[in-house]
């Protein structure tokens, strides 16, 4: 199965408004729908029994490494 066309759109918002008009789809982590839901009528469905789980990588400068946000930045993401 594979979608009729694929288009770019700019916003989040506006995704999500195209989805609640039946006009697409699209995979998004839900705390980022959840941040919409109040105003766009959406619905989240789980991508596979487990859901789909991501790693996200932190690069930084090493002179920025003392820097005191970055540094609790690294804490709160670890």
């Amino acid at each position: 199965c594979r979608p009729a066309r694929h288009k770019t759109i700019e916003t989040t918002g506006i995704m999500l408004q195209m989805v609640s008009a039946g006009r697409g789809v699209s995979a998004l982590p839900g705390w980022l729908v959840d941040e919409y839901r109040e105003r766009i009528p959406v619905e989240t469905v789980r991508l596979g029994e487990g859901g789909v789980h991501k790693q996200i990588w932190l690069g930084l400068r090493e002179s920025d490494s003392t820097v005191d946000y970055l540094k609790a930045f690294v804490q709160l993401a670890s």
